[in-house]
């Protein structure tokens, strides 16, 4: 028997050996084309889009800028103009007329947002200025040398961007010629802050830069951009500037990046090493001053989508080579395939026996947990009721001192009616009986009260007023903060409509209280302050009390089931646990601080149930 021979595809069959590799040289050489193509094909189409998205920028930056300069553009008219400046010309510069220039131009100041305004006469000597009451005044400063004043009387207007020489604050000038009598008599002139743009365009992420007719930039989103040359600048230009001071002490730093073309477009470099960033430049003229804006756009994004197109059309191309390949293999995998069916459908049959089994035990599990969750539910509601059933204890056996008054005084009533029955005084018996009445029915109040206490609580909600349940809260302790001596404030700033149920709100509400008695009965100056109030559209009511407080260090324990601060024997630890899931069911919250009293501070807060609250109330405990 011959050994079969060892399996070869049908593309290697029928393929010699010795023109395979030239094959794939050849693949390869045309990979790299296509990657080539459509790298740069990519790139040219992302430099269009960026270019276009930086122009469109562009034009909004430069709206932005030009509304930010014409909003005072009218300003040195007004001063120029004003009975003011006129008087104070008139004047020959008198120093009462100095004064009410100076208030003028404060006051203008103030209300335009402008950096300063400023009067000189005709030879740059400033004679009032909106800053003339504080450190640097211009008043007294010569500007003759500025452009902005020499085009102001030579064309009728002026305007000029330079760097405070008194100041030293960067600014843009506007200035107009001041006419009396038919003569210039003096220049009135706005000094423009622009350095907030440079604020805005770091604030949207994006490199801008502002650049005067030299090519320096003077405005940049990069600090370290400012007063550095785009292109070389000659010694006599360097000299003009120094003159002008324009942009005062400052340097002017050389050219720090460099500028090539790709694909048509102006990019530039700048940075070493890893640090080096390249940029797609768009520039935009600007102004009168021929400005020229700056926009700077990243070439990552457009580089790594080049990357993935060209790397996607490579994929393409090998798919396409791996079709064929598959095609001649297409035979053969039909036998695999047809062999390997058998053994599939085997093991499909194992998994879904092994599937089948395992959904009936998650279902039993499913089942199981459902039951133990029903069993939680249970379990919960009866500490709950347990914590309840600890304070209505508390409040039946004070009610019983509370109540023993008035059966007293109903006792006296019944023995005083007797005796005048035996003496048929009618008038004085009907008295009685009505004082009786009266007895009853101030018994009737507090056995109310301690009935909506203990009735089982039910699962309706529905609009109460949050400050009424505390208010009655509050009469039903009473006789606690009488017996104790506590001193109880309650305030309800407005009306508090939330959605609830007043049962369990009720039950939050006195273990707070009862919590806050605790804490408060062996201190000096026993004290306890109730404040109902709205903040941002929900019902809040804070209870404060003058005990030791909470120790910071609980915080993380405070709400949860049996933890307890009381000594053995006078809680469960379950009632700020109940209180807390009842808030939460109530989609509110419940915190915890320090108390302006000096103790603990609890804060009850939920979503309010009306928009526009009544007149406000309040309640007295």
């Amino acid at each position: 028997m011959t050994e079969a021979p060892p399996h070869r595809s049908a593309f290697a069959d029928r393929l010699p050996r010795r023109k395979l590799l030239p094959l794939l040289l050849v693949f390869a050489v045309l990979l790299a084309g296509i990657f080539k193509l459509a790298r740069d094909a990519s790139i040219k189409q992302g430099l269009q889009d960026a270019a276009g998205n930086s122009g469109e920028r562009l034009k909004l930056i430069a709206a932005t800028l030009s509304t930010r300069i014409e909003r005072f553009r009218y300003l040195p008219e007004v001063i120029a103009r004003s009975r003011e400046t006129e008087e104070l010309f008139a004047s020959g510069g008198q120093t009462d007329k100095r004064a009410e220039a100076n208030r003028l131009l404060a006051r203008i100041a103030g209300a335009s947002g402008a950096l300063a305004l400023f009067v000189t006469d005709a030879d740059g000597l400033t004679i009032a200025a909106s800053n003339y009451d504080q450190p640097g005044s211009f008043v007294g400063q010569n500007y003759s040398y500025r452009p902005y004043f020499q085009n102001a009387l030579a064309s009728g207007f002026g305007s000029y961007y330079a760097v405070g020489a008194t100041t030293a604050q960067p600014g843009y000038f506007l200035a107009v010629p001041i006419r009396f009598g038919g003569a210039s008599v003096g220049v009135a002139i706005v000094k423009i802050d622009l350095l907030p743009v440079e604020t805005q365009w770091r604030d949207a992420s994006e490199l801008v830069a502002m650049s005067d007719r030299q090519g320096i930039v003077f405005l940049s989103s990069r600090s370290d951009w400012r007063y550095m040359a785009t292109r070389a600048v000659d010694a006599a230009t360097l000299g003009r500037l120094r003159a002008e001071r324009r942009y005062g002490e400052a340097v002017i730093s050389d050219v720090k990046f460099r500028t090539t073309s790709l694909a048509g477009h102006e990019v530039v470099s700048f940075g070493r090493g890893t640090t080096r960033d390249e940029r797609l430049r768009v520039t935009m003229p600007f102004g009168q001053e021929e400005w020229t804006l700056n926009y700077f756009a990243a070439l990552d994004d457009i580089r790594n989508q080049a990357d993935i197109v060209a790397a996607a059309s490579v994929m393409a191309a090998m798919l396409v080579a791996a079709g064929v390949i598959i095609a001649l293999q297409v035979g053969r995998g039909r036998a695999i395939a047809r062999r390997t069916l058998g053994e599939l459908e085997r093991r499909v049959a194992e998994r879904t026996v092994a599937l089948r089994t395992a959904n009936e035990r998650l279902e039993q599990e499913i089942i199981e947990r459902q039951q133990a969750e029903k069993q939680l539910d249970v379990t919960r509601s009866n500490l709950s009721r347990a914590e309840k059933l600890a304070l209505m204890g508390e409040a039946f056996a004070g009610m019983a001192h509370e109540i023993n008054q008035p059966l007293a005084a109903l006792a006296t009533y019944v023995a005083s009616t007797r005796l005048l029955v035996r003496r048929r005084s009618y008038e004085a018996i009907e008295g009685n009986v009505d004082m009786m009445a009266e007895v009853i029915g101030r018994v009737s109040s507090l056995t109310d009260q301690l009935k909506r206490l203990a009735r089982r609580e039910e699962d309706s909600f529905a609009e109460l007023d949050l400050g009424a349940q505390v208010e009655k809260t509050l009469k039903l302790l009473k006789f606690r903060f009488a017996d104790l001596d506590i001193a109880v404030s309650c305030r309800m700033e407005a009306a508090l409509p939330v959605y609830g149920n007043a049962m369990q709100l009720d039950q939050v509400i006195l273990n707070l209280l009862n919590n806050a008695i605790d804490a408060v009965r062996e201190r000096d100056g026993r004290r306890i302050e109730v404040l109902g109030r709205r903040v941002d559209g929900r019902c809040v009511v804070t209870i404060d009390d003058s005990g030791p407080g909470v120790d910071a260090s609980m915080g993380e324990h405070m709400f949860e089931p049996f933890h307890t601060t009381k000594a053995p024997g006078e809680g469960l630890g379950l009632g700020l646990a109940t209180a807390h899931r009842i808030v939460t069911d109530h989609h509110g919250s419940l915190s915890f601080g320090r108390s302006s009293l000096g103790g603990a501070s609890f804060a009850l807060s939920f979503n309010s149930a009306a928009e526009d609250a009544p007149t406000p109330t309040r309640c007295s405990a």
